[in-house]
């Protein structure tokens, strides 16, 4: 994923676990061809950071509203 379409509240899969995650910071430089960004999986408490080729964005219907999508997060979640 490009961190020029990385932004705040994007809701990504990461490849490494398959998991969802929230991103929760904007990406910070690494290297010229990688950007670190950190991310909040769902459900969790756990936050931890990856590079921008690590993470897919989900699809739009899968966004929250705020960013053109449907999804509503469920009551008693993290």
């Amino acid at each position: 994923m490009l961190a020029n379409d990385i932004q705040i509240g994007l809701r990504v899969k990461v490849k490494l676990n398959g998991m969802n995650a929230l991103v929760v910071g904007r990406p910070e430089y690494y290297t010229p061809r990688s950007q670190l960004i950190r991310i909040k999986y769902e459900n969790s408490t756990r936050y931890e950071y990856v590079i921008n080729q690590q993470i897919n964005a989900l699809p739009e219907k899968e966004q929250y509203v705020a960013l053109g999508g449907e999804y509503v997060k469920p009551k008693g979640s993290l």
